[in-house]
């Protein structure tokens, strides 16, 4: 193997070795960020569902009572029809509006249980947008690290002539061989022909004899 193959092995090792690193680091990145975020988005619907089927017991609660009040008072009205004792009336509508203000007050609590539903301190689209962010500021690091992996390759895909066939070429040209190929043709143009045979490059005065 010649010191170019060994050189670009070597350099390709590296290269190898600094892809795997940026795809270990995205990995790592990746799923430490994912893991806050599901965790995050779970708490967020369990939470969520604890209020609301709290809420939905508490207003059933609320709809049953209302129901048996409704039928307290249709019971004392038909009541007060056959009787018109007004007071007995009076005490059932005294006692269902303390009941309804009881009722009340166990429906705005519901409403401001579910209040942490409707205004969470992290919504879901917020969580998305959160875990987002992180990643755009995580692949700052990403993209930086994968510069420097294309700079290596770039470096590597060098397509300039070995400094060993320059060098070849520039001996042939300074050595007057064109001169040993022109052989008898001494001529402007047999010498230029003898050049291009060597592959030296003719100079403007040469070409324009």
């Amino acid at each position: 193997m010649g010191n170019e193959q060994r050189a670009a092995k070597s350099s390709l090792k590296e290269a190898q070795l600094l892809a795997s690193a940026i795809s270990s680091t995205v990995k790592s990145d990746f799923k430490g960020e994912f893991k806050i975020f599901e965790s995050n988005l779970t708490a967020r619907v369990e939470n969520a569902e604890n209020a609301i089927m709290s809420a939905a017991r508490t207003k059933d609660a609320i709809i049953a009572g209302v129901i048996t009040m409704r039928r307290q008072l249709d019971k004392a009205q038909r009541k007060f029809s056959r009787n018109n004792n007004s007071d007995e009336l009076k005490e059932v509508l005294l006692d269902i509006a303390e009941g309804v203000s009881r009722l009340k007050i166990a429906n705005q609590k519901v409403a401001e249980s579910l209040s942490f539903v409707s205004k969470p301190t992290h919504t879901a689209v917020g969580l998305v947008e959160k875990f987002t962010l992180s990643m755009q500021v995580n692949s700052a690091g990403w993209e930086s690290d994968a510069r420097n992996l294309d700079a290596n390759l770039f470096e590597l895909s060098n397509d300039s002539s070995p400094s060993e066939m320059d060098d070849l070429q520039n001996y042939i040209a300074t050595q007057g061989y064109d001169v040993l190929i022109a052989g008898d043709d001494r001529s402007s143009k047999g010498i230029r022909i003898a050049k291009e045979k060597l592959g030296i490059q003719s100079s403007s005065t040469d070409e324009s004899e």
